[in-house]
């Protein structure tokens, strides 16, 4: 299959170009501008580059996936420059956090490692993200992994994220937000760029970016690479990436046809287990301290294994076409192929054989039934997208139909690289496979109607078909078979009402309905019940209301999701520092977020500021904990229940704030100071004190001059100052609670410190 993809991908390439060189154009008006534009089957004149058309071609790539100024639902634009002035070499979840309702977090404590986000307290494996209107979340995890996209956010030219169900989108469905990625298209002259950064920690990043313009044939070719090299705050915080962007492009007056191939390696030392109070607070320990790796050798000396990382490759190869059909029809069309290899590579201390399938080793007349492993969990994937999206625009109407099939092929298995002793033991035996596949077909058709000069209605309507497959064998040697199937509708209704020139407002109510993941669905069948693991569905109200006037911007959203069935965070992980969930019969989450955008003295200084308060709960909560008859001989004895009432969700803060101050006296110089409170988060569902994440308040500074005509090009010097003011704070963590017979207790819990303060500092030169 992979092949025959491959195969489609140049096809239609090839096909596509000689299609849009073979037929003759003629004049065409659009506004003001027009150019004349002459053909032939050698190739594509262009007299004058109508950039108002090519930016017009642009957008209709993510325009199926993208609200509108009218469209009744909570969202925020971020530009390219936006994006520049919050890019101190980290990844996208961190650029992103001076955005209403989100928490960031990272586990290496600088942000260029392993990092995450969180939108309204819905976690990432519930929120959707596009690229070109492509699909990213992996499907069996349904989350985007940003560290094996190491430096995307400096090839892209903007981002929407969507708040609540959003407008209907590609891909897995969006439970608490949907992010669309927009890749930076062509320019209109030819442009060079480089760019280095150094930072605390041993951080170093570097990129060159190029591109030949449009040229007189209508191609354009542009290309990034980059390079990010850092320690980390963290012991092991390792991190060794690579990232290539290229796209070719193809304009005509009425079309746009690009290839793009993005390829990302990254290379991290693993920093998922945290670190217990005690240990932060331990002189041989601190704050940075990482177990990851840990071992002791013959003579008891604590040591750490030098190669406890995880890693990965990723190639994503997209083709998109987009054609204006007729004055008031386009079309959108595309299909992606992303191919995705990774490991992790562990140290395991004292384990049993038996952990791996494996008989007991005797050797010398003594027999091991324990020892020591260094373990390869492995993963390769491919993953194939077609999509297909037409825009109807005339008078009062516009009129968006999309439809998307899906097709993702998983294997997951296991190999034992190293056994301390052995005797019989084949190398690099592999204890477990099993191989997961899903398929998705979705359609969606979405209206907004101008009822009148005031008024206008928006419709949505969506249908996703899911299938998932698994068989083989999982890590812990039981048998992984299954096969599920789900069928989702999902309507959503708006309208927007335009008070007057500065004043607006909206409502809306969208259904939201979304399939378990991949490793919620396996613990299901070891359980021995298949279907234990239910579908979440929600309903999301939102009424909003926002203020535009000589640059000064307000806005309030007032929201509430209803959830039946709603999958949320247990606080516990897996060996490998995966989410445990569990579904939740009844929960919602409430809230209000308000947003301030205000120019002040003569626009030499703007504030921006937005705050969430909101009230995450759960109906009716029953914890289960497994029981041990006591704490020396730790022998499981099966769960215990617990009834709580009504609860907080775990890793939704009540308030989340942030305020920018920016001060730009002259164009070429900008000074901004941000500061983010998150407050009190519960790790599990019991609202326990002592399971939770103290409130937290964090300072950035960054500044930026720009020397815009020398010799070299334009220069620009960049100084970012993350934790300003040099706060311990901690940004996420997990727990468990193990019971005893005797109704005792104990808890475990893994904190991830967040660096003190840190520096970075960045030159650029662009030609």
């Amino acid at each position: 299959m992979k092949k025959a993809f491959l195969w489609l991908t140049i096809t239609l390439a090839f096909g596509y170009q000689v299609s849009a060189q073979g037929a003759p154009r003629t004049q065409r008006t659009q506004g003001t501008q027009s150019r004349q534009v002459t053909q032939s089957r050698q190739g594509t004149q262009v007299t004058q580059t109508d950039s108002l058309e090519f930016i017009q071609l642009e957008e209709v790539i993510v325009s199926g996936t993208r609200a509108g100024l009218h469209t009744p639902v909570s969202y925020t634009n971020i530009t390219s420059s936006d994006i520049k002035k919050q890019n101190a070499g980290r990844n996208i979840p961190a650029i992103l956090q001076t955005t209403p309702s989100l928490v960031s977090f990272t586990e290496d404590g600088l942000g260029v490692g392993n990092t995450y986000f969180r939108i309204r307290g819905t976690d990432a494996t519930r929120i959707n993200v596009t690229l070109n209107g492509m699909p990213l979340n992996n499907p069996e995890s349904q989350e985007v992994y940003w560290v094996n996209l190491p430096d995307l956010s400096n090839s892209l030219q903007s981002i929407q994220i969507q708040r609540g169900v959003g407008t209907s989108t590609n891909g897995s469905g969006a439970f608490g937000a949907s992010i669309s990625l927009k890749s930076a298209g062509a320019r209109s002259e030819a442009y060079g760029e480089a760019s280095t950064a150094v930072g605390s920690y041993g951080t170093f990043s570097s990129n060159i970016a190029a591109g030949t313009g449009i040229m007189q044939n209508g191609l354009s070719f542009d290309a990034r690479f980059s390079r990010v090299l850092g320690n980390g705050y963290v012991r092991n915080g390792t991190v060794d990436h690579t990232n290539l962007y290229a796209i070719l492009s193809h304009y005509t007056d009425k079309q746009l046809l690009r290839l793009s191939y993005l390829k990302g390696i990254q290379h991290t030392g693993i920093t998922w287990e945290g670190v217990s109070e005690e240990q932060m607070n331990d002189e041989e320990y601190g704050r940075r301290y990482n177990p990851a790796g840990e071992y002791y050798d013959d003579e008891g000396n604590r040591l750490y294994y030098g190669n406890e990382t995880d890693n990965y490759y990723s190639d994503i190869l997209q083709l998109t076409f987009t054609r204006e059909l007729t004055r008031y029809l386009s079309l959108n069309a595309g299909i992606s192929y992303n191919h995705g290899y990774g490991y992790y590579e562990n140290y395991r201390y004292n384990r049993k054989y038996s952990d791996f399938g494996l008989e007991p080793q005797t050797i010398d007349e003594e027999t091991y039934s324990r020892t020591d492993f260094i373990r390869r969990k492995l993963m390769e994937n491919d993953f194939y997208v077609a999509n297909v999206g037409f825009d109807f625009t005339r008078n009062a109407l516009k009129l968006t139909f999309g439809g998307l099939y899906s097709f993702y092929d998983g294997d997951h298995f296991g190999n034992l690289p190293w056994i301390k002793h052995t005797q019989s033991i084949p190398a690099d035996y592999e204890w477990y496979r099993n191989v997961g596949e899903k398929s998705e077909v979705s359609l969606f058709t979405k209206a907004e109607y101008q009822l009148n000069v005031k008024l206008s209605l928006f419709g949505d309507l969506q249908y996703r078909h899911v299938g998932y497959r698994f068989s083989g064998m999982d890590d812990d040697l039981m048998d992984l078979t299954g096969n599920f199937n789900y069928n989702f509708f999902n309507p959503k209704a708006g309208l927007f009402y335009q008070l007057n020139e500065k004043n607006s407002l909206y409502a809306s109510a969208a259904v939201g309905q979304r399939e378990p993941l991949r490793a919620d669905l396996k613990d299901g069948i070891k359980g021995g019940a298949v279907n234990s693991i239910k579908p979440e569905r929600m309903i999301d109200y939102e009424l909003g209301y926002r203020y535009s006037n000589n640059g000064t911007q307000l806005g309030a959203n007032f929201y509430f999701m209803d959830y039946n069935n709603q999958m949320v965070q247990t606080g516990k992980l897996t060996d490998i520092g995966y989410k445990l969930m569990e579904n939740v019969k009844e929960s919602y989450r409430a809230g209000i977020e308000l947003e301030a955008s205000v120019p002040l003295w003569e626009e030499k200084v703007r504030v921006d500021a937005n705050a969430t308060f909101s009230r995450n709960r759960i109906r009716n909560y029953t914890a289960w904990f497994d029981q041990y008859d006591n704490q020396e001989n730790y022998a499981w004895q099966g769960q215990i229940s617990k009834e709580y009432g009504s609860t907080n969700i775990s890793y939704s803060p009540d308030i989340i704030s942030a305020v920018g101050l920016t001060w730009q006296p002259v164009s070429p110089f900008y000074l901004n100071l941000l500061g983010k409170y998150v407050s009190k988060q519960f790790m599990d569902n019991t609202s326990d004190d002592a399971k939770s994440i103290d409130a937290y308040f964090v300072s950035n500074l960054s500044a930026g001059y720009t020397f815009r005509k020398t010799r070299l090009g334009e220069i620009n010097l960049q100084l970012f100052v993350n934790n300003l003011f040099n706060s311990e704070y901690i940004a996420n963590g997990w727990a468990a609670t193990d019971t005893f017979a005797d109704d005792s207790s104990i808890n475990w819990i893994g904190y991830y410190p967040q660096a003190t303060r840190n520096i970075m500092a960045r030159l650029t030169l662009s030609f």
